[in-house]
This record gives C-alpha cells, structure tokens and sequence, in this order.
C-alpha cells in the first residue's frame, strides 16, 4: 500500500504476525515471546480493541492473577493524523492508559500493517519504543 493511509485501509481484523521491543533503537526483546497472538479490529463506526497474549498463556493456572506481561487488551475510539493512528483508550488492562491517546505511526509493508510507538525514556534513563507488524484477517466493506 502506497500514499496517505485513511481509515478505511485499516477496517478489519488484524492478526499480530511480530511484536518487537527495542531499547535505544536495538532490538531488546519479544513482550509476549516469539510467538505471541494478538487481535486488532478496527469499525467503520471508528471503534477500536486490541488484544495480546503469550502463545502459551492458556496454561496459566485457573484462578491466577494476569499480568501485562502475559496477557493485556484495550479499546476505544480511532482516528487517522497524517502517519499516524491515534487510538483513544477507554477500557483497558493497564489502568495509566485509560482516558489517554496511544499514538502509533503506520508503516505498510506491502498489505502488512506495522505499527510503531514512539521512544519514551524508562526508569533507566534509556529509549524504549516497540514495532508491532498485523496481518489482514478480514476486512470490513
């Protein structure tokens, strides 16, 4: 896919194929493993939800408290600035992201959709940032 990206190229459902962490712009880690899942549909009603998991999370003691580590999902509204995604949480797993934009800059990569965080500084003082590639599942028409 080529040119200004709109809100109909993203309608759909996503499959997560990759989920790369980087620190000071080196590969650093793979959040849900190498082989984690994920889920990301997108509504012509500009609805959003995002789901991740590690591959092996299903053998998680029944019962047992999830970690963002293992398992985290949010959802909320979308919409498209220039480059960039803009999902605005209202439900969430990760209770700072309620009620705040997460920005992400899209990158096509032929029909697979790549989604970037922008670096943030952690406690360490380093740059974090994390690339996500999705894969159509479905479209929405």
């Amino acid at each position: 896919m080529s040119g200004t990206t709109n809100m109909t190229d993203l309608l759909g459902t996503w499959e997560l194929l990759d989920w790369r962490s980087f620190r000071d712009g080196e590969l650093y880690k793979f959040p849900m493993g190498e082989d984690g899942k994920g889920q990301l549909i997108y509504t012509k009603e500009g609805v959003m939800s995002g789901f991740l998991m590690r591959a092996d999370f299903g053998d998680e003691a029944a019962g047992s408290d999830t970690k963002a580590s293992k398992c985290l999902s949010y959802a909320g509204e979308f919409r498209i600035e220039g480059d960039e995604v803009i999902h605005d949480v209202h439900l969430a797993t990760i209770p700072e992201w309620l009620g705040t934009p997460l920005i992400r800059t899209m990158e096509w990569r032929g029909a697979q959709l790549l989604l970037k965080t922008t670096p943030q500084a952690g406690r360490d003082g380093r740059k974090y940032s994390n690339e996500l590639l999705w894969g159509r599942r479905a479209a929405i028409l």
